[in-house]
C-alpha cells in the first residue's frame, strides 16, 4: 500500500500480505499515518529473485511475439515519481489499457487498472473469441511466476485483476492463466468462478481492517507470528521485539483446496 496525493492506494500484493500476516497491515497503516518510517530492506537474494522474475516475464513475452501474437505494451510509469506525476502516470496507463481492450488488441502487456483506490498491474491480457460488451471478443489474464507450482497467493492476485477487467468488459473471464518457471515452461489455467467468492471474502475483510479506527504503532490487537511471508517482508527486523518469544497474532483461515493450486 502507498499514499499518493494524500489518498491510500492498495494493490493485490496488499491482499496477499494481509492473508499471510494481519499484523503486517497494521504496520503499513502506521507507516502511511506517519507513525513510523517504512523500513528499506536490502537483500541481494530477493533482488536476484526479482531479476529472474523479470527475465522469465521477458522470455514469455518473446515467445508470444515469436509465435506471431501482436503485443500492445503499456507503460505503467515510474513507481518513484513525484506524487502529482505518479497519479498522472497511473491514470494515463489505465486509460491506455482500457483503450487497447476496447480496440480488441491481441495481447496487452503490463496492463494497468486504476480506479483511484485499487491499482492492478497484470503481466498480460490475452484476447479470446468470447463475446462480451466489447464485441465478439473478451480478455483473460495471464501472469508469469517463477514457481514450478501455482500458489494460492498467485491466484488471489490474478483474481484482483479479473475483478477490474470484468468491470470494463462486463463479462467475467472463464479462465485465468499462470505461466510457471522451470524448463517445462508450463502454463496452467484455472477456472475463475472457482476462486472469486474466496477473493471477495478476503478483500472485504481487508477493507474492514483498513477502515477500522485506531491506527497505532505498534499495531494493537495483532502480533507478528512467524510465517513464510517473513522471508520477504521489509518489516522482518522491526516487527518482533527481541525479548518476546511467544506469539498471539491471529491467523487467517486456510484457503479452500482449489486455492492451493492442487
Amino acid at each position: 500500500m502507498q499514499l499518493i496525493g494524500g489518498k491510500p492506494i492498495f494493490a493485490a500484493t496488499d491482499l496477499v500480505g494481509f492473508l499471510a500476516c494481519e499484523h503486517l497491515v497494521g504496520l503499513e497503516l502506521a507507516a502511511m499515518a506517519g507513525l513510523v518510517d517504512r523500513p528499506i530492506r536490502l537483500d541481494p537474494e530477493i533482488d536476484l529473485i526479482a531479476k529472474r522474475g523479470l527475465e522469465h516475464e521477458a522470455r514469455y513475452l518473446a515467445g508470444l511475439e515469436g509465435a506471431g501474437r501482436r503485443v500492445t505494451r503499456i507503460d505503467p510509469g515510474d513507481h518513484d515519481a513525484p506524487t502529482a506525476d505518479r497519479l498522472a502516470q497511473l491514470w494515463g496507463a489505465a486509460r491506455a489499457t482500457e483503450e487497447a481492450i476496447r480496440r480488441g488488441d491481441d495481447v496487452i502487456y503490463q496492463a494497468t487498472f486504476f480506479d483511484g483506490r485499487w491499482l492492478g498491474l497484470a503481466d498480460f491480457l490475452s484476447r479470446v473469441e468470447r463475446p462480451s460488451a466489447l464485441g465478439p471478443w473478451s480478455y483473460e489474464v495471464v501472469d508469469t511466476k517463477l514457481a514450478r507450482h501455482v500458489k494460492a497467493s498467485a491466484l488471489l492476485q490474478i483474481c484482483s485483476y479479473v475483478e477490474q477487467l470484468t468491470a470494463i468488459q462486463k463479462l467475467e473471464p472463464e479462465w485465468m492463466h499462470v505461466a510457471l518457471g522451470g524448463s517445462a515452461r508450463t502454463v496452467e489455467r484455472h477456472r475463475v468462478a472457482d476462486y472469486m467468492a474466496y477473493y471477495r471474502t478476503v478483500k472485504a475483510a481487508f477493507e474492514a481492517r483498513v477502515a477500522a479506527d485506531g491506527v497505532t504503532y505498534p499495531p494493537a490487537g495483532t502480533y507478528p507470528e512467524p510465517v513464510e511471508h517473513c522471508d520477504v517482508c521489509r518489516w522482518k527486523l522491526a516487527a518482533r521485539p527481541a525479548d518476546v518469544a511467544t506469539t498471539t497474532c491471529r491467523s487467517w483461515p486456510a484457503p479452500p483446496l482449489g486455492c492451493a493450486g492442487r
